[in-house]
């Protein structure tokens, strides 16, 4: 009798692991729209713009090697900016995050305190998620090479988080799409950050 019972859970585990799989194979173009479904404001990093001039400005001038015209700095700036925010708020040590860190910067860039508590939040959550995932990420990239995507990633990773953590009086509640998105990326976590980080 016990037998039989192994047996028939086996079968089962046989069907039901291939359909779990099939289910996260084509995440809905739904999940790259968060700003649709969560309307919390977006950050300043503008307010970093110094210090990171000021770091670019003396990487460039240290540098005999490589000299650079104002334009082609400030380009390098734009394109490798969350990394530079990142650095200057010493929220990277390496490429690991320091959570202690995290709060400061997100005060700066953010006037709303329901944001910063749900960013500071999805931030710890993407900690490791990043870190392990690291090397399935960076194909999907479209940054520069010339910059370390660590900052990026766990910016979108936060970001992308808003899906399961907006503040209930920013989600769209009533809108379909916004909860097909959820219920999806409830069911594969992994796939729809993909997809999101694929569309960003």
């Amino acid at each position: 009798m016990r037998t039989g019972r192994i047996l028939v859970a086996l079968i089962s585990l046989c069907f039901i692991v291939p359909f779990r799989a099939a289910k996260c194979k084509a995440a809905p173009k739904s999940v790259q729209n968060v700003h649709v479904c969560c309307s919390a404001p977006l950050p300043n990093w503008g307010v970093f713009n110094r210090e990171c001039l000021k770091s670019a400005t003396q990487a460039s001038v240290s540098s005999k090697s490589i000299s650079q015209s104002q334009d082609n700095l400030a380009s390098c700036l734009i394109k490798c900016r969350l990394d530079c925010i990142f650095n200057a708020s010493s929220v990277l040590q390496g490429n690991r995050l320091n959570q202690a860190k995290v709060r400061p910067m997100l005060q700066r860039a953010f006037t709303s305190e329901p944001t910063i508590d749900v960013y500071e939040s999805n931030f710890a959550r993407c900690s490791s998620v990043v870190r392990s995932k690291y090397l399935e990420l960076s194909p999907l990239s479209r940054q520069s090479d010339a910059c370390d995507r660590h900052a990026l990633f766990y910016s979108l990773c936060a970001y992308a988080r808003l899906i399961f953590t907006c503040p209930e009086q920013m989600w769209q509640r009533k809108n379909r799409m916004c909860q097909e998105a959820k219920n999806y990326a409830k069911k594969c976590p992994w796939a729809a950050l993909k997809m999101f980080m694929k569309n960003t």
